[in-house]
């Protein structure tokens, strides 16, 4: 049976954005918290479809630019409001509609609001390539190793996933993906990074060398 290799990003389960003043654009996921520049090609959050849920925590007892499909909770009680509504996601920035813009879910927030964003699986969150198809591996960076495959949709354009490290662990990642690849026991689908709910899942091979990121870049016709 053939290996299959399974990567995922690296994405907090949550994200709670405290509003600074009364915008509808969300703080930015930390550093940490995604693995790797929150704006980088292959790490940044780009799409809805990771956000699972969205609750608005409001500052006050009282907002009257809220959607008709709401009712005010009161101060310090959350409420669910509507992914639909959100406006965009750009480098890692969640927007969302105000009242004007969607008046059925819609929400105007105002300062001091605590917005609570629950991640989930989404558009290009992960993937899963049979062995066969890894290209090569190479060393990008001090403490990045990059990874390509075949592209999933065979339009002659690499998929490429970036692995980032302790500095100068480079040769210790290559003979972790080796031995991932051959060893006897791992036919089948193997874990080889999974960062999903801030509890990262690292295949053993490559345990002790400081994995803190994941990178995701599919060919562009996707």
């Amino acid at each position: 049976m053939e290996t299959y290799l399974y990567f995922r990003k690296f994405r907090p389960a949550t994200l709670v954005s405290t509003q600074g003043s009364a915008t509808q654009a969300l703080n930015a996921f930390s550093v940490a918290s995604i693995g790797g520049a929150v704006d980088g090609a292959g790490y940044k959050v780009a799409s809805a479809t990771e956000i699972a849920s969205m609750t608005v925590t409001p500052a006050d007892a009282a907002n009257s630019n809220i959607g008709s499909n709401y009712s005010h909770p009161g101060a310090g009680v959350a409420l669910t409001i509507a992914t639909s509504a959100i406006k965009t996601v750009a480098d890692s920035v969640i927007t969302f509609d105000n009242v004007t813009e969607d008046t059925a879910n819609g929400y105007n927030f105002e300062t001091g609001d605590i917005i609570t964003v629950t991640m989930q699986q989404g558009l290009e969150t992960s993937v899963m390539y049979p062995a066969s198809s890894l290209i090569g591996i190479e060393a990008t960076a001090t403490g990045q190793t990059t990874l390509r495959f075949k592209s999933l949709k065979n339009d002659g354009t690499d998929d490429i996933i970036t692995i980032d490290h302790d500095a100068t662990k480079y040769e210790n990642i290559v003979e972790g993906i080796n031995a991932i690849i051959n060893g006897n026991n791992n036919g089948g689908v193997v874990t080889v990074v999974d960062g999903s709910g801030g509890a990262p899942v690292i295949n053993k091979a490559l345990q002790g060398l400081g994995i803190d990121g994941c990178g995701i870049v599919l060919e562009g016709s996707y």
